[in-house]
């Protein structure tokens, strides 16, 4: 059933992508998807209405749950972390005034949380997958989802 929810998830960022000007190919690569497929989404040949309806829902619903329901779907990091970004616009932020440097979050799998040179926790978005692993794991939820500003 996961798969069947992604496959609703990427049809609906397949058709984003559409409206905004992608073509076909690209869209492909970007979802690491067949060709094919990706047209039947486009031509509005996708999941059932209920995978749709349960599709919609996750993407509705705030990013730090969202996030996690989408990676829970797949182990593909680098195809999660682009629908995650392509659905959310999001990047992981440090709130500096709460963080008590207890180091919890420094455990993370993909090593994008790190001490800087000033010794104070610092996030390395190009390394950051946007599992939520951090979110989850901060005893005083100074770590947040922030909302990409775009022009």
């Amino acid at each position: 059933m996961p798969e069947h929810i992604l496959s609703g998830i990427k049809a609906i960022v397949a058709m984003k992508l559409k409206k905004e000007g992608k073509l076909q190919r690209e869209i492909a690569e970007y979802l690491n998807m067949d060709r094919s497929i990706i047209s039947h989404y486009i031509h509005g040949r996708h999941p059932s209405e209920k995978v749709m309806r349960v599709s919609e829902e996750i993407i509705n619903l705030p990013a730090e749950y969202g996030i996690k329901i989408i990676n829970s779907m797949s182990d593909d990091r680098n195809l999660t972390k682009k629908i995650i970004e392509n659905i959310y616009n999001v990047n992981i932020e440090i709130e500096r005034e709460k963080c008590i440097l207890c180091g919890e979050c420094l455990e993370c799998p993909y090593r994008a949380i790190f001490r800087n040179s000033e010794h104070l926790v610092d996030v390395d978005i190009n390394k950051c997958m946007l599992c939520g692993e951090c979110i989850t794991i901060c005893p005083v939820n100074a770590i947040k989802l922030k909302k990409i500003l775009t022009n």
